[in-house]
């Protein structure tokens, strides 16, 4: 299993997106190799993006639905906290929240992000080309 980031999800989803047609190849190309797998997370980030629930139900029919739990929601505030004593951007805790789950599930995560993975070097991290 591959859990997939919002940010591919949002890609793959909107047409006129700049990565859409990478993250429509990387999603076709995972799917042949491993069962697709989003986090509760994501749903709660595509809401906030004004999507209707009944949309990204259908739209995610076909991947596999992970909860945050406790102990995903730990690791992630324990590296967003490491991350914010060292460097100066502003990141922002879903993203934490996703990669936190793919350490805690051991899970390889595909994403188009490449921005503060450095909490995560336990996440084999997998990039949309």
């Amino acid at each position: 299993m591959i859990l997939v980031d919002t940010s591919v999800v949002v890609a793959w989803l909107d047409k006129n997106h700049p990565q859409h047609r990478a993250s429509v190849a990387a999603i076709e190309r995972w799917a042949l190799r491993e069962r697709l797998a989003v986090s509760s997370v994501t749903f709660g980030e595509l809401a906030a993006g004004g999507r209707k629930r009944e949309a990204v139900e259908e739209d995610l029919r076909d991947f596999e639905k992970i909860p945050l739990d406790t102990g995903a929601a730990w690791r992630a505030g324990m590296a967003l906290r490491q991350y914010r004593r060292r460097d100066s951007d502003d990141p922002v805790l879903p993203d934490f929240f996703i990669r936190a789950q793919a350490a805690v599930l051991s899970l390889p995560h595909l994403t188009n992000d490449r921005r503060r993975i450095k909490s995560f070097l336990d996440v084999d991290f997998e990039f949309v080309a």
